[in-house]
């Protein structure tokens, strides 16, 4: 009997034992699946707290990267402005070039019309001078050849002294042989008074006209007679005017041709 108790003591003492380091090696279990816990639930704060800062920092870089596009594309508009302001400044540079060009043509063909014309004054102006010499008092005013005659040849023309007509005819035959030669010009004798008898005037001036016309041949179409006030002084004058209507519609047309 003490036997079985005492085999049932020890049965039951190994029994807590065992039970004992049971619960022992449970709460040691316990405790270092609370320290793991703890450690997992330390990562996942950790990585909670990463997912934010990743989340934080890809929204700022998107908001970078949307706000570098907004830059971008008003960068891009503002070339592409620039360029078509650039390309419309180079157009209206090349039509003010093109402006300037024509405007010099233009330019040039009045200077060469003038050129012209001021070749062909000096032209009559040197015949002159070489067909009546000293004794020719001849000038240019307002693009016309003038030949003043002096007294004696103004007297000559109705001179009844044979000597002193002859001499008269042989200077308006000079200038009879130039005025020929330019079969353009207009041919204005001019007879100016200081008395204001305008009439005895025009009397001399056609006087002249009709000898040009009757023992030179120049036609009548082209000579005319007109006198005027002197002032205080006389005189008779062979004007040579060089075509101005030719002239100033040839340079019209011109003008028309290279606009």
């Amino acid at each position: 009997m003490i036997k079985y108790f005492t085999l049932a003591v020890v049965l039951f003492l190994s029994s807590a034992s065992v039970q004992a380091q049971k619960k022992s090696d449970l709460v040691s279990e316990i405790a270092e699946l609370k320290t793991a816990l703890d450690s997992v639930k330390n990562s996942l704060a950790i990585s909670r707290k990463k997912e934010v800062v990743s989340k934080t920092e890809a929204e700022s870089y998107k908001a970078q990267a949307d706000e570098l596009l907004e830059t971008n594309k008003s960068l891009m508009e503002n070339i592409n402005s620039f360029t078509k302001a650039s390309i419309e400044k180079s157009e209206n540079i090349g039509k003010t070039l093109e402006s300037l060009q024509e405007k010099e043509k233009q330019l040039k063909a009045i200077t060469d019309r003038f050129s012209s014309h001021d070749s062909v004054a000096l032209a009559v102006l040197t015949d002159f001078k070489r067909v009546l010499g000293e004794n020719g008092n001849i000038t240019v005013a307002s693009g016309a050849v003038i030949v003043a005659l002096n007294e004696v040849t103004r007297n000559g023309l109705t001179s009844k002294d044979a000597a002193a007509r002859a001499k008269t005819d042989e200077f308006i035959k000079k200038i009879a042989g130039v005025i020929k030669i330019y079969g353009d010009a207009t041919i204005v004798v001019e007879s100016a008074t200081n008395t204001g008898e305008f009439d005895i005037a025009l009397n001399q001036a056609t006087t002249l006209v009709n000898k040009f016309v009757k023992q030179h041949s120049i036609n009548t179409n082209r000579i005319s007679a007109v006198s005027k006030d002197g002032g205080f002084s006389e005189g008779l004058n062979v004007k040579v005017i060089p075509k101005f209507d030719a002239f100033y519609f040839t340079l019209r047309e011109q003008l028309k041709t290279n606009n």
